[in-house]
């Protein structure tokens, strides 16, 4: 092997090792069956999730609830998995995307047939991951894997191993959760907020969103390698 090929083949294997796309799980889009009785289940990691969530601490599995905080700051280093709102993409370069998304807290029960997690949540932070081909779309329920890197201005800055999407209509809110100390800006887009009005709705429609989360504006850079930023159809086969 000449010495140019093997600085190519090392290159390459380099270049496959550190920009391998981040693992994403996008929840399907599915109808809800509203005469169901509404039930509490444990959270249920999908199988490409499993081995991650595995690599929790305990104290990390919760991140906040009615009974116990939760502070973002002050974890570098440590791994976590955190929950929230995909709110932007602030920076993209060649083979990354970085999310700034808003945390929300979550005490490992939800809706058996639905995503729930607290609209309260603990602030802001950076999420840098490898995009695939899946679409990531504005105000989607994120929940990202990963070691803390650092932070800067107060907003944490987190490596992304694993991701999972959840879109709308696939997950909800509860008014049940710790002090809210999140992003001020945010509360101001929460109509419901401001009108006094209960958060909770097991059956959401687009409705929904837009009166707790406020309009989605398209992300100015792309979170997919196809640059494609189109809206996921409604599916009637899946869970």
């Amino acid at each position: 092997m000449t010495a140019g090929i093997r600085i190519a083949v090392i290159l390459g294997i380099a270049f496959s090792s550190c920009c391998a796309q981040t693992p994403i799980d996008v929840q399907p889009l599915t109808e809800l069956d509203r005469s169901a009785n509404l039930a509490t289940c444990d959270y249920r990691p999908t199988p490409k999730e499993d081995p991650f969530f595995k690599k929790l601490d305990e104290s990390e599995k919760t991140t906040g609830s009615f009974s116990s905080d939760y502070s973002i700051h002050g974890k570098q280093g440590r791994y976590v998995s955190w929950l929230g709102v995909a709110r932007s993409v602030v920076d993209s370069r060649p083979g990354t995307s970085t999310m700034l998304i808003e945390q929300k807290a979550f005490d490992g029960l939800t809706d058996c047939h639905i995503m729930l997690v607290s609209f309260a949540g603990a602030g802001d932070f950076h999420a840098t991951f490898v995009p695939g081909r899946e679409t990531i779309q504005p105000l989607s329920l994120i929940r990202v894997y990963g070691k803390i890197t650092g932070e800067k201005n107060g907003v944490p800055e987190l490596s992304v191993e694993y991701l999972r999407v959840w879109p709308w209509m696939t997950f909800t809110f509860t008014d049940a959760g710790p002090r809210n100390t999140g992003n001020p800006e945010w509360a101001k887009l929460c109509q419901l907020c401001l009108q006094g009005a209960r958060i909770y709705n097991p059956y959401p429609e687009k409705e929904y969103y837009l009166l707790t989360l406020g309009e989605p504006v398209p992300f100015k850079h792309t979170t997919n390698q196809n640059q494609s930023m189109s809206q996921p159809s409604r599916s009637t086969t899946g869970s």
